[in-house]
């Protein structure tokens, strides 16, 4: 029966040990903001606060889904303000986007642009169905693999001047 045990608990920790997490989700944050102009819009901040466990070598974020909204994305780590997709295994990152929402005034000429803007549209749908408030598409490797966000934690709006 100890034998037993002993093996068991070494195939465990094998096993946790080759199953490392290539990233950890800290914190999703959403954040409403309004222009202090009208024509300068309003919108909706998200940032995901993530723990890398692999360098960004082997680990690229990319692209993000909120609700049916496609943003392309892009890494900066902690206390810094470039975004160049570059980090080390541990570092803390954020990504951040913007759902953006202007208004624009009323075209004179009315383009007909339905078939590209189809075509963009099309390409830019999640690429599964998923329950949670976000989907976040990295590649691993070499290959392609999907992250759920459950939910944003909501923090108070920002108005600016």
């Amino acid at each position: 029966m100890k034998l037993f045990a002993i093996i068991f608990l070494s195939l465990m920790s094998i096993t946790e040990n080759s199953c490392h997490k290539k990233f950890e989700l800290i914190k999703a944050t959403s954040q409403e903001w309004h222009a202090g102009r009208e024509e300068a819009g309003y919108g909706t901040y998200y940032e995901l606060t993530i723990v890398t466990g692999e360098n960004s070598d082997n680990l690229i974020f990319d692209k993000m889904w909120v609700g049916k909204d496609f943003f392309e994305v892009q890494t900066f780590q902690k206390g810094k303000k470039m975004r160049n997709n570059l980090f080390s295994k541990g570092d803390t990152v954020t990504i951040r986007v913007n759902k953006a929402t202007r208004i624009k005034p009323m075209p004179f000429v009315i383009k007909d642009e339905g078939k590209e803007e189809s075509n963009i549209k099309n390409k830019n749908l999640p690429p599964k169905d998923y329950d949670g408030a976000a989907l976040l598409s990295y590649v691993y490797k070499g290959k392609r693999k999907y992250f759920e966000i459950k939910e944003f934690i909501k923090i108070d709006p920002l108005y600016y001047p």
